[in-house]
């Protein structure tokens, strides 16, 4: 099947999913009004997302750097800051309460990435909470090196399902498996990677928390090593500014799943931040 047309079958597929999902309704005894969960403060973890959506007509601002230079590299590249970036700019869109499209740029193979976030139910309760969301997305690598930006290789395809859930109202968990195709646009045969992420946030207090973020390869193709990442979030009136320590450069979502570039375990550790800014109209 044509890649455009794959591309075009995940949005049919989440469009689907979302009108059959509004259109189901519970009967009960007695009208209840439902109060939407916030379990992370983010829609972000690192690179993981959480299942956390804006209010309908918000926008969302994202500019986020990897430093690629590594700690072990010493004073000699300023421990990780003397050195070229990777970076992403990114732009989302609440259609509705629920449903977010976001738009992505990172500079590496001048990848564009076009995914949807759904949050798709959630169960409210004092012990163990949970809301469920579902990602979706395509993305094309304008850019590749010896090719043109035409070619049905510089595709990927990508899914991810969230689940996240709260314990005293103290500490994040995040699951969340994904589902890459096309890892690597450079292989002559096709790849795919299914990684099984999981994040954590401590909420120290209402402006400062502690993350920490694991994404290994469950079956597939990876780059080498699965990514590791740590890193704290300061929260102030409608930014999100994270400071993060990764092995892994890479930024977009169909890059950051196929696996890290750097060793977590030898201190091949590469600063970076993600910034976010809330927009309202």
């Amino acid at each position: 099947m044509n890649h455009s047309r794959i591309g075009m079958l995940i949005v049919i597929i989440l469009s689907v999913v979302i009108q059959v999902n509004g259109q189901v309704s519970w009967k009960r005894d007695k009208p209840q009004e439902t109060v939407p969960l916030q379990l992370f403060h983010s829609p972000h973890s690192i690179n993981l997302p959480t299942a956390e959506t804006l209010q309908r007509g918000d926008l969302e601002f994202e500019i986020s750097h990897r430093f690629l230079p590594t700690l072990k590299d010493g004073y000699k590249s300023l421990f990780g800051f003397d050195g070229p970036v990777n970076i992403r700019l990114a732009l989302g869109y609440a259609v509705t309460d629920d449903l977010v499209l976001t738009l992505g740029r990172s500079n590496i193979d001048d990848n564009l990435e076009l995914k949807s976030k759904y949050k798709l139910f959630q169960y409210s309760n004092d012990f163990l909470p949970l809301v469920v969301a579902v990602t979706g997305g395509i993305a094309w690598n304008t850019e590749p090196i010896g090719r043109s930006a035409a070619d049905n290789r510089n595709y990927q395809y990508f899914g991810q399902v969230v689940f996240n859930t709260l314990i005293n109202k103290k500490v994040g968990i995040g699951f969340v498996p994904s589902y890459l195709y096309n890892s690597n646009i450079y292989r002559s045969d096709t790849r795919y990677s299914i990684t099984t992420g999981f994040n954590l946030q401590y909420y120290v207090s209402d402006l400062l928390s502690i993350m920490a973020e694991f994404n290994p390869t469950f079956w597939g193709y990876r780059n080498r090593y699965d990514t590791s990442a740590l890193g704290i979030e300061l929260e102030t009136g409608g930014h999100f500014f994270k400071i993060v320590l990764t092995n892994n450069s890479r930024l977009n979502t169909s890059q950051f799943l196929a696996g890290a570039d750097k060793e977590f375990d030898k201190g091949e550790w590469m600063i970076g931040f993600n910034i976010t800014r809330l927009l309202k109209f």
